[in-house]
């Protein structure tokens, strides 16, 4: 019993220590867009690089047209902290100083396709924002 044990204690570790596969999100971004989304392009072409889109819907004329709205943030920080001279003679001499500095930017990308009963590109905009 105590083998089984130890078997399925090992399997657990073994397991618990792999890494999960990794998702691949589509990483949307203007140039990448640009160059795939052009007049005559196909759906299936544009699903293998750039992804599901956000939204699916039909124009007034019944043209299906794909929406993809991406929002990222990039965020920054950095610290840093010295000694002063009075800290080489002591505690009570101690002296330092400190220093923290952080930003952040957003952005916003808005992919908008237009297709025919083909299945292929007729109109396309797009819009980036950083902000």
């Amino acid at each position: 019993m105590k083998k089984y044990n130890f078997l399925l204690v090992t399997l657990f570790l073994i397991a618990g220590c792999s890494n999960a596969p990794k998702e691949t999100p589509s990483k949307l971004t203007l140039g990448l867009a640009q160059s795939t989304v052009t007049k005559g392009a196909n759906q299936t072409e544009i699903t293998k690089v750039l992804g599901a889109p956000n939204i699916i819907s039909k124009d007034k004329q019944g043209n299906e047209t794909w929406t993809y709205d991406r929002i990222s943030r990039d965020a920054e920080s950095s610290s840093g902290s010295g000694v002063g001279f009075g800290a080489l003679f002591g505690w009570v001499f101690a002296g330092g100083r400190s220093s923290a500095s952080s930003s952040t930017s957003n952005r916003s990308l808005t992919v908008i396709i237009t297709f025919d009963d083909n299945k292929n590109v007729i109109d396309y905009a797009y819009q980036s924002l950083e902000f």
